[in-house]
């Protein structure tokens, strides 16, 4: 914190998940994510961010930071959210939404929820990120009639493939009642 107000370089010896690497970092602003501070920095490799709880020690150089120009913090800090997030959730799916489920997706799926404007029909235009196209078509199913994914087409097939199997196993009307039930395809009774 002292480095950061008074803008002079330090010297970090800092622990990542796989090792321990020690360099000089130019301190631009401390920044908290729940109840974790990050360092936002420049570095000879460019703009980094460390976790303080990961900071092994930290000596204070007379050298001046190198501020870039026109640095913000604040739109920096949002810069590595998005980051962080495009690199968690690996897929993304677009497409359009009943505006009757709206609060249902974004009760689901939260931040990996983008809603864009309303198409002509009143429904509005969605994207969703998940961690794979077969996980994020798992989580769109239960949303059936109301999300219509557009693109891409892994996550459509992905889709698809749940529809064949859903009314191979349940596409059959039910017997009226005391009927036998045979066993679905596959598997045992």
């Amino acid at each position: 914190q002292q480095a950061t107000i008074e803008g002079r370089v330090i010297r970090l010896r800092y622990r990542a998940p796989n090792q321990e690497t020690e360099r000089l970092v130019h301190p631009l602003g401390l920044v908290a994510k729940r109840s974790v501070w990050y360092l936002v920095s420049d570095t000879d490799a460019g703009m980094r961010t460390f976790r303080l709880d990961r900071i092994r020690s930290v000596t204070i150089t007379d050298e001046p930071v190198r501020r870039p120009p026109g640095f913000n913090l604040e739109e920096r800090w949002t810069q590595i959210l998005a980051e962080i997030e495009d690199r968690r959730f690996g897929a993304c799916a677009s497409g359009r939404a009943d505006p009757n489920l709206l609060d249902a997706l974004r009760y689901v799926f939260g931040t990996r929820l983008t809603v864009g404007d309303r198409d002509a029909t009143g429904w509005f235009a969605i994207e969703l990120r998940g961690w794979s196209d077969p996980l994020l078509a798992n989580e769109l199913a239960g949303f059936a009639d109301h999300v219509e994914v557009l693109a891409p087409e892994p996550v459509r097939r992905h889709l698809a493939h749940l529809g064949a199997t859903l009314a191979e196993t349940y596409g059959a009307p039910a017997a009226g009642p005391g009927a036998s039930v045979a066993a679905a395809p596959g598997r045992s009774g």
